[in-house]
């Protein structure tokens, strides 16, 4: 089933980026998408991890950190290579683009021997009630879903939206992942957990592709 990934430290301040892509054009954004990696290390972020969701138009997710992300992104709109890259990668994605400073709880990297055969499940938690609280459970959970075979890749917490984002992966397909959880959610220790939904209000779950950072 393999174990858990090792954690990684953010560099500075750990920012969530999110937005959407056309349909039939992911694989022109995704052409485009290690030259915007590189200018972002241009400009001195990391780059940690990155996910497209592969339900309906897919859903692209990634997390990078910089130690003064503010004058950082103010000297990246800068530079004339921006706007040509936005110019390339203008057509192919909707203009829903969020960027938000989360607080990581769990951040690992991806490599090709960690990724393969192993898809991703991103859930993503409306959170009502005390932070802490949920936070607690949370935590309690994850080693059972370790346990499990489902590793922990990232979680981060965006409180001022009372917005939580995790995702784990699986040995297996989308189609074998509800079977897959039977035993997770029999595990007794699990079922003791169960007050988790104490604390969401609202949630949702989808397949994603866990991409390599070039």
């Amino acid at each position: 089933m393999g174990g858990a990934l090792p954690a990684v430290t953010p560099d500075g301040t750990l920012l969530l980026h999110r937005f959407t892509v056309r349909p039939r054009h992911l694989d022109a954004f995704l052409a485009a998408w290690p030259d915007e990696v590189a200018l972002r290390r241009r400009h001195g972020f990391t780059v940690h991890r990155a996910f497209v969701e592969t339900i309906a138009e897919p859903k692209f997710t990634w997390l990078y950190s910089h130690p003064t992300p503010a004058s950082a992104e103010e000297a990246l709109r800068a530079d004339p290579l921006a706007a040509d890259l936005a110019a390339r990668v203008r057509p192919h994605v909707f203009g829903n683009t969020v960027v938000r400073p989360v607080r990581p709880e769990w951040l690992t990297e991806a490599t090709s021997e960690s990724v393969t055969g192993r898809i991703a499940i991103m859930r993503r938690y409306s959170i009502v009630g005390d932070w802490a609280e949920f936070l607690a459970v949370w935590r309690a959970i994850v080693p059972v879903r370790e346990r499990h075979g489902f590793r922990c890749l990232f979680a981060v917490a965006d409180e001022p939206k009372d917005l939580f984002t995790w995702a784990f992966d699986f040995a297996g397909s989308w189609a074998e992942f509800a079977e897959a959880q039977r035993p997770y959610y029999a595990d007794p220790e699990r079922v003791a957990l169960r007050r988790v939904f104490d604390y969401m209000a609202d949630y949702t779950i989808a397949p994603a592709t866990q991409l390599l950072v070039p």
